[in-house]
């Protein structure tokens, strides 16, 4: 999503106004709520914090999603963060799967016809291998990330036989443990209505170009997994409903399409109700896969971001989704379209926050983070919890995704 959309959402959401026809929730009652919210929580933080040795039996959201046959993955990884030693173990310790922020995006990955810059997408691949985990291929067709040279290209049978040879370069090279990829990312405008945008490849292929790029990713790969990705369907019905028209196109003509990247990129209140199954149910009964591929919640505090993240994944899991990544996990390392807030899981300093357990109770199945109930897991303050940060070499990953060696 473009900075300058996801200010004007943060606005919308600010001033309490929710999409076309799904309700609205006024600030004043957000914050009554989070009050009340914090209240729950502070008294369930004081009467049932765990000792420190019960907090050191506490599960990594890793292990808790093996248990639950589940991918937990962090995307907008920067191969450079990896050279930092408390980074790279919790990355390691906490996710099965990884995913580049920029770097596998055409004007990145081949800003010269026929030369590739790969070796940033080698180093996360690496780090992804020695630690047991598999990488999602993000950002084949995005936007805003066309190379000059390709542009210049005005013939689609040349564009054609292009993309052919960047698809098939990266997907034969990554292959094995690069197991699904974004095949275009955000083709609508950003709340809907308006359909497809109209630009580079829209305007060369036709507005036919997305079942065109489907057809040479599976050419190149015939075994990968295929994904569209978008932004905001959850909250703009008008979007949601143009992304299912064009999906269900694909579907009814042998389209190889193989699932819906949802990026829920929430602000201030999750999607309404509902909105996560009734959007999951249609797409399974396409027969396609539903993920979560960008999540995040930016709010001005930590118990409304629990509550956020905690009611997202409980309504996805049970709606039966199985494959969720972060967009960035380390308050560290952020960038916000909202004043002052720290939209991610771990701190600037990756201590795990209240969302980081809202999240492992809703994939353990025990929906009451807030709660105070003994099954459930608690941070050891009302803020933070701590974790140690170390060398992932001293840190084996569990052996729950072990992709072949021969990359």
């Amino acid at each position: 999503m473009t900075r300058t959309a996801e200010r004007s959402f943060q606005f919308d959401r600010a001033r309490g106004d929710r999409a076309d026809g799904w309700g609205r929730t006024s600030g004043r009652q957000a914050r009554r709520f989070g009050v009340g919210i914090l209240t729950v929580l502070t008294v369930a933080a004081s009467a049932y914090l765990p000792s420190p040795a019960a907090h050191a039996g506490v599960p990594s959201l890793r292990e808790q999603a093996a248990m639950s046959g589940i991918l937990i993955g962090s995307g907008s990884i920067n191969p450079n963060y990896l050279d930092e030693s408390a980074f790279a173990n919790t990355l390691a310790t906490q996710f099965n799967s990884l995913s580049p922020e920029n770097e596998l995006k055409w004007s990145n990955v081949e800003p010269q016809r026929g030369v590739f810059n790969l070796a940033p997408i080698d180093k996360l691949v690496k780090f992804a291998r020695q630690h047991h985990m598999v990488v999602k291929g993000h950002g084949f067709v995005s936007g805003g990330f066309n190379p000059d040279w390709l542009t210049q290209i005005s013939d689609p049978n040349e564009l054609r036989a292009v993309t052919l040879n960047h698809f098939k370069t990266i997907m034969d090279r990554y292959g094995p443990i690069m197991d699904r990829f974004d095949v275009v990312t955000e083709p609508f405008s950003t709340f809907g209505g308006t359909g497809l945008t109209q630009d580079y490849w829209y305007n060369t292929l036709g507005p036919d170009y997305i079942a065109q790029l489907f057809e040479i990713a599976h050419q190149a790969h015939p075994n990968a997994k295929l994904f569209i990705n978008e932004s905001l369907v959850e909250s703009y019905p008008a979007k949601e409903k143009e992304l299912y028209a064009l999906v269900s196109d694909l579907v009814a003509r042998g389209v190889p399409i193989n699932g819906v990247g949802l990026e829920m990129h929430e602000t201030l209140v999750p999607p309404p109700p509902g909105a996560i199954t009734n959007i999951v149910n249609e797409y399974k009964a396409l027969g396609l896969d539903v993920s979560f591929t960008e999540t995040e919640a930016h709010t001005y505090d930590n118990v409304t971001q629990a509550q956020i993240y905690g009611d997202i994944f409980a309504e996805a899991l049970a709606a039966g989704v199985t494959d969720f990544s972060f967009w960035g996990f380390t308050d560290k390392y952020i960038w916000t379209w909202l004043p002052a807030s720290k939209p991610h899981i771990f701190d600037k300093d990756y201590n795990p926050k209240p969302a980081f357990y809202a999240i492992l109770n809703a994939i353990a199945n025990h929906p009451c983070w807030m709660a105070a109930q003994p099954a459930c897991w608690a941070p050891t303050s009302a803020d933070n919890a701590v974790v140690s940060g170390g060398d992932p070499a001293e840190t084996p990953a569990p052996s729950d995704v072990r992709p072949p060696d021969n990359i």
